[in-house]
């Protein structure tokens, strides 16, 4: 029976990790606000400017919502009934990445002893895409905040100037 669903494929996104760099991760996280140097500066625009990942298809939602619907209870539709209830659900999920999709069916399936409404799995969705967001906007932030704020080191003066200017100055 469970040969004739279309099967689904694991997302090729990495997660939870945002970034390679842990720190960074921590950093985009954190309530902190440093002014950070250039080279962290790009690397943060890089990650804020990288695309949003790819939405979900008409078919990939109906798989998902097949499934779902054969975890959980439901009453008893016909065809039609079928048809214009998956068009509902891609009218409330088509916007959505499938990443995010992929990680509240998960939830959903765990959870829900009932079908969930389009209006539940797109919040469950939203919620799973919460943090990604956060951090792209706590990335593009702190790459403002360096463009605003932060100034190249200026040449180190050697201490024997230092000494004999602060020794003409005191005597």
């Amino acid at each position: 029976m469970t040969d004739l669903l279309p099967t689904t494929t694991k997302s090729r996104t990495p997660s939870p990790g945002l970034l390679p760099d842990e720190r960074l991760n921590d950093l985009l996280l954190s309530g902190d606000s440093p002014v950070v140097g250039p080279k962290t500066a790009g690397i943060l625009l890089a990650f804020a400017n990288e695309p949003e990942p790819a939405t979900a298809t008409e078919a990939q939602i109906e798989t998902m919502i097949g499934k779902l619907a054969i975890a959980t209870a439901q009453s008893k539709l016909s065809d039609r009934e079928v048809e214009a209830k998956i068009e509902m659900y891609w009218i409330a999920l088509r916007d959505l990445p499938l990443d995010d999709l992929r990680a509240a069916f998960v939830q959903l399936v765990r959870s829900s002893t009932f079908l969930p409404t389009p209006a539940e799995v797109r919040k469950a969705a939203m919620r799973e895409g919460a943090t990604r967001r956060y951090a792209k906007s706590r990335a593009r932030h702190l790459a403002w905040l360096h463009d605003r704020e932060w100034k190249p080191q200026g040449k180190m003066v050697d201490p024997a100037e230092v000494r004999a200017l602060l020794g003409t100055e005191g005597g």
